[in-house]
């Protein structure tokens, strides 16, 4: 190359060299530094302090659940407090070696590999979100991998511990478990549930669980007598739009707070709700038993009562169109029948 016949690529790159060829505390600083003077003049600057709102605002999220959204804001939240830390001020001067220095932070805080996939999943999307906003020449998430996931999943109950766990419940617990156990639904859909979704009269609780509400994919569960007695115990109590207001105003701030309080309440049942994963570098142990217990107690006395599968899927939700293509759709009376055939658990009073 010809000496004044540079590209700027090769003044780049010899920039970077001499970066390099400083002390370590000092490349971040310079790098930085360089990137807020060559973002001088550019309109495109976002603040990280404004990144969440300009994230919320724009249309190339989609449309994720509110309940999703409250999770990426802790995401967020999470990563701006790192950010503010290490005086980061604007999302462009975020590098490569930043976000693995996040990472690395993340994954020593002892989170289980499913959640730090979520932070770097969503972390990933949002800077592809904010790439003309913030000035963005390249997403420096795209080269974090995820991490292996344990396969282990939760189990469900024995009739022992169904017994205990039910029978021992109070407050809104025993109300809560008994919408677990005798609809299947998930955490998040049962402390959102309103008295708008009951129908006393029909025998029905009506939901769109959140997991399927891109699809607008309503649930029509059948309520067993048992919870059907519950429930109207409970509404004579209540004085909110949802049945179980403490509930879902912690799961709103944070899923595992309503988590915590329910694998407590199984520990003073007797039961271990978590198992080691056998890795000595980390303390990480995975969650075995929880409310999602009861989704599989509920799904395993369906088939021990003879409920067909394509009954069973249509009560949790389960199953895509290809899934259920083979059999054939049943009705309101059969789901009845299904939920009725259920075993009485003994709830207390």
């Amino acid at each position: 190359m010809l000496k004044g016949d540079a590209s700027l690529a090769y003044h780049f790159d010899e920039l970077q060299l001499l970066i390099d060829q400083l002390p370590e505390d000092d490349q971040e600083k310079t790098r930085r530094e360089f990137a807020r003077r060559l973002m001088g003049g550019s309109v495109a600057k976002l603040k990280t302090d404004d990144a969440w709102q300009t994230w919320l605002d724009s249309p190339l999220r989609r449309n994720p659940s509110e309940q999703m959204i409250r999770s990426y804001k802790i995401y967020w939240n999470r990563f701006a407090k790192w950010a503010q830390q290490h005086d980061i001020e604007y999302v462009h001067e975020i590098t490569p070696t930043n976000a693995q220095d996040f990472c690395a932070k993340l994954w020593k805080s002892g989170i289980s590999p499913n959640t730090y996939n979520k932070y770097v999943k969503f972390l990933k999307s949002a800077f592809d979100v904010l790439r003309e906003k913030a000035g963005l020449m390249l997403n420096v998430w795209s080269d974090i991998p995820t991490m292996r996931l344990e396969t282990k999943s939760k189990r469900d109950l024995t009739s022992d511990e169904l017994a205990k766990v039910c029978g021992t419940a109070t407050g809104n617990l025993r109300y809560l478990f008994a919408v677990g156990l005798y609809t299947g639904m998930r955490l998040g859909d049962a402390c959102s549930l309103k008295w708008e979704n009951i129908d006393f009269r029909r025998k029905l609780i009506e939901i769109v669980p959140s997991k399927t509400k891109r699809q607008n994919k309503k649930l029509r569960l059948p309520i067993h007598p048992i919870l059907g007695s519950l429930l109207r115990e409970l509404k004579k109590k209540s004085k909110t739009e949802h049945l179980f207001q403490e509930e879902f105003e912690l799961y709103s701030k944070h899923p595992a707070y309503v988590s915590r309080k329910i694998q407590k309440h199984f520990r003073n049942c007797g039961i271990e709700t978590n198992e080691d994963t056998g890795d000595s570098q980390r303390r990480n142990r995975i969650t075995r038993v929880g409310f999602h217990s009861l989704r599989h107690s509920f799904v395993s006395l369906c088939a021990a009562s003879g409920v067909p599968q394509v009954t069973i899927q249509e009560l949790v939700g389960h199953g895509s169109p290809a899934m259920t293509a083979v059999y054939s759709h049943s009705n309101d009376k059969q789901r009845a029948s299904a939920i009725a055939a259920l075993p009485a658990i003994d709830f207390g009073s």
